[in-house]
């Protein structure tokens, strides 16, 4: 048996679509938390970076479980949602590694929405889309 067949494809949205967004934050946070440099990147960077991301998609989640998930078939609205949770996600897990208490979420939720946006337009965000619209016509 396929695991398209068991998986309904609202199901594969969601899955597929928090998948990619905790991806997209956590490599914010890394990159942002170690100032650029990768090499310097530890386990325990990685391990934030994931909480980061992790926490991040626990709204978008929640959002896909109401009529209002059809708003994320739009790269603008999900962009946006996903870097205003990356803010208050990456406020909550760590304290700023640059001047000022939020400018780290800042700039991490500013990363995880043009990363998102950047992401829409390839083939991964194509097969997204084709996925979304059965929150469309669903």
């Amino acid at each position: 048996m396929n695991l398209k067949q068991v998986v309904h494809k609202r199901h594969q949205f969601r899955l597929v679509l928090c998948g990619h967004k905790a991806v997209e934050t956590g490599v914010a946070c890394l990159v942002l938390m170690v100032q650029g440099q990768l090499a310097q990147a530890t386990l325990s960077h990685f391990m934030i970076a994931s909480e980061t991301g992790a926490l991040t998609v626990f709204p978008l989640l929640g959002l896909t479980l109401t009529r209002h998930a059809r708003h994320f078939a739009n790269r603008w609205v999900s962009a946006i949602f996903v870097g205003v949770c990356a803010f208050f996600a990456d406020a909550v897990i760590h304290a700023s590694h640059y001047a000022g208490a939020y400018t780290e979420a800042g700039l991490t939720a500013v990363g995880a929405f043009a990363l998102s946006v950047v992401i829409s337009y390839t083939p991964v965000g194509k097969q997204i889309d084709r996925l979304a619209e059965a929150f469309l016509h669903g």
